[in-house]
């Protein structure tokens, strides 16, 4: 009998024991994963949590610059039609991504290349999204161009389906929003598929078509209209700057935003100090732009070069 009492009262002991030490041994201290995850309130119907994501690997395996080809108009007639290969373009991939970036196309100017094109932009862009550049119309690449509107948003197509199939959907973020940028003869181009398309592509930057410039002063009438907001306007040369001026003003009438970047270069071209130039202004151009959230720009050892010119709607 008394055996028997002392075990009851050695089980009360312990079961009291046991009581004043569970509350101890829950995660309340932080960063204590695992308990706070068994505790969590969001546990599914048998008390299971989604497992955290693992920590995507950085985008690698590929060049910083490479080709896009894919199959060209059938040639030939009758049984004899062949699919044979030709170049799209080039893409600049944003090596080291972890999460999926955007597109942007970029137009060549004539007599230009689109790799210069690609090296260009992602230096402005900090290499952060896909900078599709196709290739314009020419049996030579030392002679390129644009010829038409139609052709060239069928070269943008096929270059943009050319990433999409390397890189799919693991990679490539889809956003309603497309930048859209040209230089030279490729601005021209660049203005007009934006007057053709602007909910697309809402968000432009046109640099340096002052020889030829009446597309660029006379865009923002269709594309403010069809939702165009912002646009951002280069000049290299002296040249250009009454007229990208006024187009600016012009997008402004047209309830749009306007830069208006001079570089100072007094020379055509897409030169190193028009890159940085043209780095003032960029995160003002893809401000609040879908797939463009953790965009941030180079950090610079110096002061930029060059000015830039604000047009506010009027």
């Amino acid at each position: 009998m008394r055996i028997a009492l002392l075990c009851a009262l050695a089980l009360l002991v312990a079961s009291a024991s046991c009581a004043r030490r569970a509350p101890a041994d829950r995660a309340d201290t932080p960063g204590d994963a695992t308990a706070a995850t068994i505790a969590s309130p969001d546990a599914d119907a048998n008390g299971a949590n989604d497992a955290a994501e693992p920590e995507r690997a950085p985008l690698a395996g590929f060049p910083l610059q490479m080709d896009l080809v894919g199959p060209s108009d059938e040639d030939g007639g009758g049984a004899a039609k062949t699919r044979t290969s030709t170049k799209l373009g080039v893409v600049a991939v944003p090596l080291g991504a972890r999460e999926p970036r955007p597109i942007m196309v970029a137009l060549h100017g004539g007599s230009d290349h689109p790799e210069w094109a690609c090296t260009a932009w992602r230096g402005i862009t900090n290499g952060y999204p896909f900078v599709v550049c196709p290739r314009g119309v020419g049996a030579s690449d030392a002679a390129l161009g644009w010829s038409s509107p139609a052709d060239t948003k069928a070269r943008v197509a096929r270059a943009i389906a050319a990433v999409k199939k390397i890189f799919g959907a693991t990679w490539v973020r889809e956003a309603p929003v497309v930048l859209l940028v040209g230089f030279s003869m490729g601005a021209t181009q660049a203005a007009l598929l934006a007057q053709g398309d602007p909910r697309t592509y809402a968000r432009v930057a046109l640099a340096e078509s002052a020889y030829a410039p009446e597309p660029v002063m006379t865009f923002a009438g269709p594309w403010g209209a069809g939702g165009g907001e912002r646009a951002l306007l280069l000049c290299t040369t002296k040249g250009c700057e009454a007229p990208y001026r006024n187009a600016a003003r012009n997008v402004a009438a047209h309830h749009g935003r306007a830069r208006l970047n001079i570089a100072g270069t007094s020379e055509h071209g897409m030169w190193d100090e028009v890159v940085r130039s043209m780095r003032r202004d960029w995160p003002w151009l893809v401000e609040g732009v879908a797939g463009w959230e953790t965009y941030s720009p180079p950090v610079e050892d110096s002061p930029l070069p060059g000015k830039t010119e604000t047009f506010d709607p009027r």
